[in-house]
């Protein structure tokens, strides 16, 4: 019986081995499919991490452009109504520069004719003084023009309008 049990006992080691065997693939079996869940689950959370992350991404990207948005907009308006003050202010300017141009011109005609008739006098007296030299000795000369002072001939002269307008009237020259 020496040769049976050897066999029977290669046989039940054969059995438990091949029970083990079993029991381990079994067990692998279920460590894969309990892995398998468990990165079906880190997967599908991982999914959900990155879908919330890219919403919250696209959430602050479509709020960043709407600030922009409304800070662009601030800036045009602002720039636009700068741009309205200088236009305005432009206007106002060239309107005094105008009005400052005709008062000028008016000034300038007025000067010119005060010079023109203060010229005529002027010319009329050497004319005179001039006649009176020429006469004969025994002719008496016509004096020419003198006024109260006697010594300045522009003395009956009055100041063109615009000196009173300005505030210059009452100031003589030095003499």
């Amino acid at each position: 019986m020496s040769g049976e049990y050897p066999s029977s006992a290669a046989d039940i080691v054969a059995q438990q081995i091949e029970g083990i065997i079993e029991a381990a693939q079994a067990s692998a079996d279920q460590v894969a499919s309990a892995a398998q869940a468990e990165a079906g689950q880190i997967k599908s959370q991982a999914r959900a991490s990155a879908q919330a992350e890219l919403d919250g991404a696209r959430r602050s990207v479509v709020r960043m452009n709407e600030e922009a948005r409304q800070e662009s907009a601030a800036r045009i308006a602002e720039a636009q109504a700068a741009a309205d003050d200088v236009l305005a202010d432009a206007k106002a300017v060239s309107a005094g520069l105008k009005q400052l141009g005709q008062l000028l011109s008016v000034h300038a005609e007025r000067i010119l004719r005060d010079v023109q008739n203060s010229h005529r006098a002027i010319s009329a007296d050497l004319r005179a003084a001039g006649a009176g030299r020429a006469q004969a000795d025994d002719e008496p000369a016509r004096a020419p023009r003198r006024t109260a002072g006697g010594a300045n001939p522009f003395a009956d002269l009055e100041p063109p309008s615009w000196v009173e307008e300005s505030g210059l009237a009452g100031r003589r020259p030095a003499q």
